[in-house]
């Protein structure tokens, strides 16, 4: 490995704000995971109810990004507005907001 190539793992969970925001058509979603963990990030409407799980699943230690086209978990187009981010696992949950603008 030369110097380039070293990585260095995250030391603490987090979650990211998303970029860009507001967004159209699609935002990214950052998110630091320092061990082994089951992660799940699910999108809420501002109403609280749940449209779409991005991420469910087993992840090694490392940084993620994950794309959101402002659908719901049955592909259809979400109305503009605010809607929550929600990361958990056994050792963190995190919300942030952001905007979808049509």
């Amino acid at each position: 490995l030369g110097v380039d190539d070293i990585v260095v793992l995250p030391e603490v969970f987090a979650l990211r704000q998303n970029y860009p925001n507001p967004f159209n058509p699609v935002t990214t979603i950052a998110y630091d995971i320092p061990e082994i963990a089951n992660v799940r990030i699910d999108m809420y409407n501002i109403l609280g109810q749940k449209v779409r799980t991005l991420v469910n699943g087993t992840h090694q230690p490392g940084v993620y990004h994950v794309r959101w086209n402002g659908t719901n978990d049955f592909g259809n187009p979400l109305s503009s507005g605010m809607y929550f981010y929600r990361i958990s696992s056994e050792q963190f949950i995190s919300v942030k907001k952001l905007v979808l603008m049509k």
